[in-house]
């Protein structure tokens, strides 16, 4: 609760209510505001056997948005969000923004629609990830999004507690020059000597903004 206090979760708990689910303060009361940062949280197995905090890690991490060739990422330490998270408040008040007032244009199944990244989530099944109790897959979508802004707090802190003037000025280097450079690096070097003349190049997990591209 020092690293996502009580106030912070009170806010969560209150958006969260607004989207319709059930609140999920009996878990932070009871379990997790108790936990260490890492014994009891990054390092717990079950944690990661239930998906909670990687599922919607992965789903909104990082998103393709239409009509822009550089996606909309989470503010947190683990992707290319460029925006400061110098505090826990600053970064509160930006992935709180993202999660639930930004609509996003997305391509789904049914075409383009604006969404809020909260919707894109999914619940998480018992059927598929046995560890997840029944209680808990009836709120597996708040729960989970708990667990998300609690990995990515602790992120903040971590980084900011170690390497605070150095970890955002490198971090926003690395993603200049091996992420928002990666597709145009690629496209070049497929068109080099090499394989320029080749009938089947072969790639694996390609962005829907390389094909654009291509």
């Amino acid at each position: 609760s020092d690293v996502f206090p009580d106030d912070m979760f009170s806010k969560l708990d209150n958006r969260m209510l607004g989207c319709g689910w059930p609140s999920v303060r009996g878990y932070w009361e009871d379990d997790f505001r108790n936990r260490k940062i890492i014994s009891g949280f990054m390092k717990d197995p079950l944690l990661g056997s239930k998906r909670l905090a990687s599922m919607p890690d992965r789903i909104t991490n990082t998103i393709n948005v239409v009509g822009s060739d550089e996606p909309i990422c989470r503010p947190t330490v683990i992707n290319m969000y460029g925006g400061d998270l110098d505090t826990l408040d600053q970064w509160w008040s930006a992935w709180e923004e993202f999660m639930f007032d930004n609509a996003l244009e997305i391509k789904t199944k049914k075409g383009v629609e604006k969404k809020a990244p909260y919707l894109l989530l999914q619940p998480i099944k018992r059927a598929k990830y046995p560890d997840i109790t029944e209680e808990e897959e009836k709120v597996s979508l708040p729960l989970q999004t708990m667990c998300g802004a609690i990995f990515d707090a602790i992120l903040v802190h971590i980084m900011n507690t170690v390497a605070a003037d150095e970890w955002q000025p490198l971090k926003r280097a690395m993603v200049e020059n091996l992420n928002k450079k990666k597709v145009p690096k690629t496209l070049d070097i497929l068109e080099t000597a090499t394989y320029i003349n080749s009938d089947i190049i072969t790639l694996q997990e390609v962005s829907a903004s390389f094909v654009d591209q291509a």
